[in-house]
């Protein structure tokens, strides 16, 4: 077996997760502000229906995944271990559509304000797990210059293969999803940043016609290649500066999962109300599952009889960017790429060695052993995974960065 363990799911093709009685749906689902609830206890909801409207810019809307009835309001823990507000909702198996949901005609008759106004409306997120609201990322200020687009289907967290499910088996949806957002952009160049593990999905893509107005940027699978500083580098050669964003270059980045959803919405109307988890690790039931938002992360995993949690470890996203947790009564959201049950290793901290593995190992040349430049990691993991002291350096950094936000209200 490869060291990136993705042979444990990449022939896995993408099916769909049981849908289970409750649903527990954030109202935080994305970077920004949290949506406002639209309904409350008691009341009757559809698939797809608004439920969490976003009132903000930075945000993103909330729809039902199912139909049946609100239950409650409850504040549940999400898979960053943060305790948000969420809607409880009893499924009643129907999935009844919201009367409200539009239909958008010839996708090539949708002007570009037109595109923006349904990535709002559909609550698009970056779907690789950052969560940034969509509509956000394409509407740039007036004194920012985008030329360019970047998909990025790279994807190169170990485990995971949601993306590569995707691409390989969707791609007339993804080419028109990306043809869609280049429009939504106003990008005159588009690239696919794929790695080279990755070239089964080619001729896909090109039968769809992705070659009439993008480019394929093939790049080694070293990790991380799927970081948006790394990879505008790697595909287009340009330096997004320090304390800076892709956009600063003229850059947006976009996620597979993301463009696919925008295609899907279009053709059908409804909202991002599902994704594709990679269940995965050292347990049964590993597959690539189609899973509505709000399904807890017990139900997807179907865990064997046999489970102890002691034995595991469980990883909400990859191994190197995501996030252990300790329970598995967490909802899926629209950033929730994989879930991984690793078998348990306990590593004692020791006292760091000044070896500068951790030095050499980071993509942004940051200096991580003495907490300096960190406001700009981006907290691949690199460095605690080379480091022979074991020390979390990754955790120490989200710490600090808390902190700080704590210290600026």
């Amino acid at each position: 077996m490869h060291g990136d363990y993705k042979e444990l799911t990449r022939d896995r093709a993408i099916t769909n997760a049981p849908v289970p009685e409750y649903l527990y749906v954030p109202l935080s689902q994305h970077i920004g502000a949290p949506a406002v609830p639209l309904v409350a206890r008691g009341d009757r909801v559809k698939r797809g229906q608004l439920i969490g409207s976003a009132d903000a810019f930075v945000t993103a809307n909330v729809h039902s995944p199912v139909s049946g009835e609100v239950v409650e309001q409850v504040r549940i823990i999400n898979p960053q271990g943060r305790t948000v507000d969420a809607l409880k909702i009893k499924n009643d198996f129907q999935d009844e559509l919201d009367p409200a949901l539009k239909t958008y005609g010839v996708p090539d008759e949708l002007s570009t304000d037109m595109l923006r106004e349904i990535i709002r409306e559909m609550g698009l997120v970056g779907m690789g797990g950052a969560a940034f609201p969509t509509h956000v990322k394409v509407s740039p200020p007036k004194d920012k210059k985008v030329d360019t687009l970047i998909l990025n289907a790279a994807e190169c967290e170990p485990y995971l293969n949601a993306d590569y499910r995707l691409l390989l088996e969707h791609p007339n949806e993804i080419v028109l999803g990306l043809r869609l957002m280049a429009r939504a952009t106003r990008a005159v160049w588009v690239v696919v940043g794929l790695e080279d593990n990755k070239k089964s999905v080619m001729a896909g893509l090109q039968a769809a016609g992705i070659e009439e107005f993008a480019r394929i940027a093939v790049m080694p699978a070293v990790y991380p290649a799927g970081a948006e500083k790394v990879l505008v580098k790697k595909a287009v050669g340009r330096q997004v500066p320090k304390k800076g964003l892709p956009l600063d270059v003229g850059v947006v980045v976009v996620n597979v999962g993301t463009v696919y959803q925008l295609a899907r919405s279009i053709q059908t109307g409804l909202p991002l109300l599902e994704r594709v988890v990679t269940v995965s690790g050292e347990f049964a039931n590993p597959g690539n599952y189609l899973t509505r938002l709000g399904t807890l992360y017990q139900d997807v995993a179907r865990l064997p009889d046999n489970y102890d949690q002691k034995d595991y470890r469980i990883v909400s996203g990859g191994p190197m960017m995501g996030f252990a947790v300790s329970r598995l009564d967490i909802p899926v959201t629209k950033g929730t790429s994989g879930l991984l049950l690793l078998r348990s290793q306990i590593f004692k901290e020791s006292n760091c060695i000044r070896c500068a593995r951790c030095v050499d190992a980071c993509p942004l040349e940051l200096l991580p052993y003495q907490d300096r430049g960190l406001d700009e990691c981006m907290e691949c993991g690199l460095c605690a995974f080379v480091c022979p002291a074991r020390k979390y350096l990754v955790q120490q950094v989200r710490q600090q960065k808390a902190a700080k936000k704590l210290q600026a209200k």
